[in-house]
């Protein structure tokens, strides 16, 4: 059955209207008469006080008894011969009979007022004999239900229905608040969550059973709003990182480029000049010399295309890095094959490969793309590995990335170059023979390669060589290296 919070709102208003009407009617039903006893007693206490201090055998003051009248009180005042002292109405012979004579035998010294009689008219009443100079006096002090006054019996029941419908409110008003606390609690919790969507905080969800109609539906319409809104944003926010990723990525190859263009113009200088001199000086040579200078030209010329060769290869390169297909990728079974590929190389140099290969190094990259990175790697070690030395390759993962690492034993690189060695054609020589190194095109492919992986590359010098290194995100790791950092 469906409940609506307005229908049970206007049932438990209703309820609580008959509870305050029953409760103020049997409150009013059991504690009135006590009330208007005690408040009667008190009254008839207080008259016969002040009678007590008046002189009853020479009594010509009346206005005592007069208030007390005005108050509802009735007075029948008799000496002990039964003469009319003070009466309240004409006929006193008659009330001192009917009130004194007749019930000498309820008369005592001790004030006592007797409790209501519903059966008498006169109630309650204070019937005490008074002594004054030896002489007894009859008194007799009733509360007439006729009386009138602000302390009549009308006027005090009205004052009393007055506190009790105050006191009876008031309680059913704070069960009327506790009530409606507790019926809107659920939309108050509904509120407080769509703060937290406001906040941008949607692990939060509404309970849609609730059990009152309302407050199901707008349950229902806060989470599909939240739903609506968390994919939206997500959406934002993939497009705006992704494009923040793109923009950064065009400006550091950006960078790249123009780098690599300055590197290959000033590297493009030394060959030019030689080239230049040595097709001056033919002219003043003949012979051997003649032929010295031919190839030496012609040295110059192939490092020259070399160069440009390698420029052309990197740009090439570059293109098609921007469309790369990624694939899970495990680079495990990636340097198992790599590592196998170089077994003939090593052997012919004397060079002794050691590899620690951990299980389930899974990455998304593109194959092609990671083997001419470590291509790269492992060249570069060949290429300054001395007969006789060794290569060690590692492969760690770590709570996030996967760490590639390529060590050979031989010198270590100075320190002032290590920020170089990863620029485009860098030509300072780590060997003693004078050939120029590929470490610096090599490297530079790498830092393309692991920057469009979104990872990390290093250098470092250790005890008796080098190691170079790079890591990539595990597969299905959201975070980005957009800085690669140089060791």
């Amino acid at each position: 059955m469906k409940k609506q919070t307005s229908v049970k709102l206007f049932l438990i208003q209703w309820f609580f209207l008959v509870i305050t009407a029953i409760s103020g009617f049997l409150i009013y039903k059991m504690l009135f008469p006590l009330y208007y006893d005690h408040l009667k007693n008190t009254q008839i206490h207080n008259a016969y006080l002040d009678i007590a201090e008046l002189d009853l055998n020479c009594l010509d003051d009346y206005s005592i008894f007069r208030n007390y009248e005005q108050e509802g009180l009735t007075f029948v005042i008799a000496d002990e011969d039964m003469e009319s002292v003070y009466t309240t109405g004409e006929d006193s012979e008659y009330l001192v009979y009917l009130n004194v004579e007749r019930k000498l035998n309820e008369f005592s010294k001790s004030v006592q007022i007797l409790n209501r009689d519903s059966r008498q008219r006169e109630v309650p009443k204070l019937r005490v004999i008074l002594t004054q100079e030896e002489m007894d006096f009859y008194v007799v002090i009733k509360d007439s239900k006729y009386g009138g006054g602000i302390t009549g019996k009308d006027e005090v029941s009205k004052y009393f229905l007055v506190a009790i419908f105050v006191v009876v409110f008031g309680i059913d008003s704070l069960f009327t608040l506790f009530l409606s606390g507790y019926l809107t609690k659920p939309v108050e919790r509904i509120a407080l969550i769509t703060e937290k969507i406001a906040n941008r905080d949607f692990t939060v969800k509404a309970d849609e059973n609730s059990k009152y109609q309302e407050v199901r539906h707008l349950a229902k319409s806060v989470n599909e709003l939240s739903s609506m809104l968390q994919q939206s944003i997500g959406q934002v926010d993939e497009s705006r990182d992704r494009q923040l990723r793109q923009n950064v990525r065009q400006e550091r190859l950006e960078k790249m480029r123009k780098d690599f263009i300055a590197n290959v113009t000033h590297e493009l200088k030394t060959p030019l000049a030689v080239i230049s001199s040595q097709a001056e000086m033919l002219e003043y040579v003949e012979g051997e010399d003649r032929e010295y200078y031919l190839a030496s030209i012609q040295e110059e010329v192939q490092k020259m295309s070399g160069l440009v060769s390698g420029l052309l290869d990197t740009t090439v390169m570059e293109h098609h890095m921007d469309n790369m297909i990624k694939k899970a990728l495990n680079m495990k079974e990636v340097m198992e094959y790599i590592i196998l590929k170089y077994d003939g190389l090593a052997k012919k140099r004397k060079v002794h490969i050691e590899s620690f290969l951990a299980e389930d190094c899974i990455i998304c990259g593109d194959r092609d793309y990671v083997e001419q990175a470590v291509d790269n790697y492992m060249m570069n070690a060949f290429d300054h590995t001395e007969m006789g030395g060794s290569i060690r390759v590692t492969l760690r993962k770590s709570q996030r990335d996967i760490r590639l690492g390529v060590y050979n034993t031989g010198k270590q690189i100075p320190v002032e170059e290590l920020v170089h060695i990863w620029n485009g054609f860098y030509s300072k020589n780590r060997k003693e023979n004078g050939e120029l190194s590929h470490a610096g095109l090599g490297l530079y492919i790498v830092q393309s390669v692991v920057t469009m992986h979104n990872g990390k590359y290093g250098v470092e010098n250790l005890p008796e060589g080098v190691e170079f290194w790079f890591t990539i995100p595990q597969a299905g790791e959201s975070r980005a290296n957009d800085t690669p950092i140089n060791v």
